[in-house]
């Protein structure tokens, strides 16, 4: 199984200080966020100089620049908060383009004004929706200039908060520059986990999202604010892996969602329950 990482995973004060940190661990992807080189991770511009020296670390470190983080609240209440960072989204963009980064991540969005990863009970109104669908097609547009793809994950806090709806969203968008995250930890509750449900709900959402998976993400499900290594929770990993493997998927399993100091063993936990599969 090939594994990569978050590189804000690794804070270090230099962008060849973190790539470093992440080949001392055995890994050799990663997924980056403008963050790393001290921007918003949409920030309003990216000086080519920055972007020159990300591109020559990576080279140097050997580490593949699998995907870039591009997220903010696609679901925002504000309607000039959503113009403001489509706006920013073509720096994104430029940056990924010019990094060789086939991938930008996305969040469909809360209508929580203050956290886009916290559920609010307007999520599931056809206003979150329709806002959060207008904002998926206008950064579709942007990507599609800048022939790179974006990838959003279904997420329990978010508008889009199963695989049913993530698959309902491409269909009315329709646009090729447009598919997912699978990340098991965000489609499962603690309702599904207490009735038994976790397997059919991580082999129902494979199957769902078959040929539209661009990324794969390995967080531990954790109900409080810890943060937990893979093999430390509840997510049954060799059948995530099982399933990622069935349709076709064979992109990085990116660790997150964890401390530094943990990334060895999510590592150590991932491949061992492995050790029965052949990834492709």
């Amino acid at each position: 199984m090939r594994l990569g990482v978050f590189a804000k995973v690794f804070s270090r004060p230099t962008v060849e200080e973190c790539l470093g940190a992440v080949r001392a661990t055995g890994l050799d992807a990663v997924q980056f966020n403008l963050s790393v080189v001290g921007l918003d991770t949409v920030p309003e511009t990216v000086p080519e100089p920055i972007l020159d020296e990300v591109r020559e670390v990576a080279r140097r470190s050997r580490v593949e620049l699998a995907a870039l983080s591009g997220t903010f609240n696609a679901a925002h209440p504000d309607p000039a908060v959503r113009e403001l960072y489509v706006n920013r989204f073509h720096a994104v963009c430029q940056a990924a383009a010019h990094l060789g980064i086939p991938v930008v991540t996305l969040s469909t969005g809360s209508r929580d004004p203050e956290d886009m990863w916290r559920w609010h009970p307007d999520n599931s109104s056809p206003e979150a929706w329709a806002d959060s669908r207008q904002t998926l097609t206008a950064l579709a547009a942007i990507a599609r200039d800048h022939g790179i793809r974006l990838a959003f994950e279904p997420e329990r806090n978010n508008v889009v908060s199963t695989a049913a709806l993530a698959l309902a969203m491409l269909e009315e968008i329709g646009s090729e520059q447009l598919g997912t995250v699978f990340d098991a930890a965000n489609l499962l509750t603690e309702e599904i986990l207490a009735s038994g449900g976790a397997e059919a709900t991580i082999r129902e959402a494979a199957s769902l999202l078959e040929g539209t998976i661009l990324l794969a993400h390995a967080k531990e499900l954790s109900f409080t604010d810890a943060e937990l290594p893979a093999g430390a929770g509840p997510v049954p990993w060799r059948l995530v892996a099982e399933q990622l493997r069935d349709v076709g998927y064979d992109g990085p399993l990116v660790i997150h969602g964890l401390k530094e100091r943990d990334v060895p063993a999510a590592i150590h936990a991932l491949t061992d329950a492995q050790r029965q599969e052949t990834w492709p």
